[in-house]
């Protein structure tokens, strides 16, 4: 009974009994670790049972069946310009002394037909591309995904048709297979799309990682396309080829419409897709995030990111579109084959520097410096790859460039934390758009200086060039790096702020909850007491 009273009259007072002091020991531990989980959001992130494969796959199938495209139709081209004109036995002995008229007919035309080729994908994909992100924003991320793929395999079917009729069909038909491929948005859109869903799923602290290891992606489908393309064109032909690229792509839609969670703006719009999906409004946004007023001079920041970036989206692009032209041609004589080892090798180096040195380097050193670093190592392989003498030479290239990977991944970080959570979808489209014309501008001025430069004292002095230009967003970077730092200083107390709110929300709901069960109790303790009145006043 003396217990009983004590409990009514603790109750009473809404009071608490004492807990033991292994209670409380336990429950200070267990208040601790959620502290410090809630907290710690690289511990967080890294964990395995907490990062979620999202559209990592969706990257890395497109960029595979996208490098395996690269080799093949540049050799496919090359073919059916030659084809063209001149017998087989002559395209099968170009290099022979005889037809050395034939050889160069055949680099210059195969280069202008990829220029034209370059264009037909990057021109369509550029009006595409605004409108796919600004419908990201407005009404998810994950309808916008579906259109790159589609476009891509109705293009691989044109492609299959040509390599199976190759003296029937005529090379112009790879305009059509670009623009089919372009007006659905093309690999920017692709990119774009899989950024910006990154962007609005992760904090600011472990976006630079996150963003690395999807850009990682992009490099392990350039590491295994290449030697995939190259296996199954020696294999089953070029045909083969591009009916497993054709394939690549409907797998993506497979695993798209299942497997990747939508992810909705916080204000959804009032009107539905088909009303006001093809307003001209969607453009004009998408220009307007860019260049719209913000504190603290982010405007002016995110526009000199942007003009960096792109000085190296040209570089890149440049050397991609004439590589397989400048290693094929003399002195180096590589075959398909080996130029598709030489990709996948240089790909797969950079895919490991992304994805586990990027990770490691990137909790220790800034991202400026982990950018510049790159840029460094970019300029290294292209001084190398445009001195270079033979096949060793050329792969020696590859191991100089391994951190080359890392500015792009690294500045669209930078660049995403510059705006707001709702605007990431428009932010990335505009890189797309602009990573669209440094396509064009790239294609364009490496595939006319290159025809120019190839008999010129130095073979390769189109990459010493790059070499050089790349020297601009080196120094842009190393001037920006104290801004940028003091703004991921502020983004990671705004995410701290976020977190400890959060972690306070949730140590009130487990003492809400624990004081309800308490109460509980006591109430059963009392009715238990009155019970026991009532029965000895019967008595």
């Amino acid at each position: 009974m003396k217990r009983h009273m004590t409990l009514h009259h603790l109750s009473a007072l809404n009071l608490k009994p004492r807990k033991s002091l292994m209670q409380q020991a336990s429950e200070g531990v267990c208040v601790w670790c959620y502290t410090f989980w809630r907290r710690n959001s690289r511990c967080k992130e890294m964990a395995r049972c907490d990062y979620r494969v999202t559209v990592e796959p969706v990257l890395f199938l497109y960029m595979l069946s996208t490098f395996m495209l690269f080799p093949a139709l540049q050799d496919l081209i090359y073919t059916k310009v030659c084809l063209e004109k001149y017998s087989v036995a002559v395209c099968d002995d170009l290099y022979s002394p005889d037809n050395e008229v034939a050889l160069n007919y055949t680099q210059t035309g195969a280069s202008h037909w990829v220029l034209a080729s370059t264009f037909s994908l990057a021109l369509p994909s550029i009006i595409t591309a605004q409108f796919l992100g600004s419908w990201s924003d407005t009404y998810g991320r994950k309808i916008p995904m579906l259109l790159p793929p589609v476009g891509a395999m109705l293009s691989s079917v044109v492609y299959v048709v040509m390599a199976g009729r190759l003296h029937q069909t005529p090379v112009a038909l790879v305009i059509l297979a670009s623009l089919i491929a372009g007006l659905c948005g093309g690999f920017t859109s692709c990119i774009m799309t899989c950024m910006s869903y990154v962007g609005q799923a992760t904090s600011s602290r472990s976006r630079t990682m996150r963003v690395g290891v999807l850009e990682g992606m992009t490099f392990l489908g350039g590491t295994l396309g290449p030697i995939l393309g190259g296996w199954m064109t020696e294999a089953g032909g070029r045909a083969a080829t591009f009916t497993l690229i054709l394939a690549c792509h409907a797998a993506i839609i497979v695993y798209i419409i299942p497997c990747v969670p939508n992810v909705l703006p916080r204000n959804p719009p009032s009107s539905s897709w088909f009303q006001s999906g093809w307003k001209f409004q969607h453009l004009r946004d998408g220009v307007a995030t860019v260049f719209k007023s913000r504190q603290e001079g982010r405007r002016s920041y995110l526009l000199v990111l942007l003009a960096a970036v792109s000085i190296i989206m040209i570089c890149t692009a440049g050397e991609i579109d004439i590589g397989y032209l400048y290693v094929h041609d003399k002195p180096l004589k590589l075959s398909l084959q080996r130029y598709t080892l030489y990709l996948s090798f240089k790909f797969g180096l950079g895919a490991a520097a992304l994805l586990f040195l990027l990770p490691l380097a990137s909790t220790r050193l800034p991202d400026t410096f982990l950018a510049g670093a790159g840029l460094v190592s970019k300029i290294a392989g292209l001084l190398l790859l445009g001195f270079a003498w033979n096949e060793g030479s050329v792969f020696g290239s590859g191991v100089l460039s391994l951190l080359s990977t890392w500015p792009v991944p690294i500045v669209r970080a930078a660049m995403s934390k510059l705006v707001e959570p709702g605007e990431q979808g428009k932010l990335f489209a505009c890189v797309a758009v602009l990573e669209n014309v440094c396509t064009l501008v790239a294609s364009a001025t490496f595939n006319t200086l290159y025809p120019i430069t190839r008999t010129s004292v130095l073979h390769g002095l189109i990459f010493v060039l790059a070499a050089v230009i790349l020297l601009l967003p080196l120094v842009t970077l190393c001037i920006l790096h104290k801004y940028l730092k003091r703004f991921d200083d502020y983004a990671e107390m705004d995410e701290e702020a976020k977190e400890m709110n959060e972690s306070d929300e949730g140590l009130e709901t487990m003492d809400g909850e624990e004081e309800v069960g308490e109460r509980g109790e006591l109430s059963l303790e009392e009715d238990a007491e009155r019970e026991s009145e009532r029965s000895g006043d019967e008595e």
